[in-house]
């Protein structure tokens, strides 16, 4: 991934210009809803960190608004069946009891989170 301050963000086959807000994964566009482009953005600058959940909920959704329990997980769905489909890698992990993390593969060392 390149600095934040460049105007794409590199991983895992996955492409997001911050200036256009296009994402692509593999070459191929990817069509992604405003909330889950700034989820991915967010997620991408901030990749193998383990995020917990009102972090990304109080960047993203500014967590003073009122939004549903389930609004990330939501999110988090649309954006793997959309992303990681079963051609990729997958790249979103849960870390169960605590959050999400953008990863190139599967981080083994994690499992403590996994409780």
């Amino acid at each position: 991934m390149k600095n934040k301050h460049q105007l794409t963000l590199e991983f895992a086959n996955l492409e997001i210009n911050t200036n256009t807000r296009e994402v692509t994964r593999n070459g191929q566009p990817i069509d992604l809803r405003k909330k889950e482009y700034e989820l991915l953005e967010f997620l991408a600058r901030n990749k193998d960190r383990v995020l917990n959940r009102l972090t990304i909920l109080e960047y993203v959704w500014d967590y003073t608004t009122s939004i549903k329990t389930n609004t990330l997980e939501v999110h988090i769905a649309a954006l793997r069946k959309k992303i990681d489909t079963e051609n990729s890698r997958q790249i979103f992990q849960t870390i169960r009891g605590y959050g999400y993390k953008l990863c190139d593969a599967a981080d083994p060392s994690l499992s403590e989170f996994e409780a």
